[in-house]
């Protein structure tokens, strides 16, 4: 699962500034997308699950900082290409069907 997402997801630009990153964008990306398939209904739901789940996640990705805040997922979801999101997430679900 994860080479192939991360495969499809590793094309989308980070809108962040090189000294703002201390999460990886494709950490914040496959935590996101975990926890909403799960059942996370919003920023907090998602920071909950990540701090549930964190060991079953560095099973896929490294998360070397852990789980970012709640603000920091928002922040960072909200600033990605919504046009490149979607190409990437419809070409990860294509490809594992």
């Amino acid at each position: 699962m994860s080479s192939q997402f991360l495969e499809h997801f590793s094309e989308l630009e980070d809108p962040r500034i090189e000294r703002c990153r201390k999460h990886d964008l494709l950490d914040i990306i496959f935590l996101s997308v975990c926890a909403v398939l799960s059942g996370a209904d919003g920023w907090e739901s998602i920071e909950e699950f990540g701090e549930a789940k964190l060991e079953w996640l560095r099973k896929f990705v490294p998360m070397k900082h852990g789980i970012p805040s709640h603000d920091t997922i928002a922040r960072v979801m909200s600033r990605l290409n919504p046009e490149g999101l979607h190409r990437c997430f419809i070409g990860w679900v294509q490809a594992e069907s």
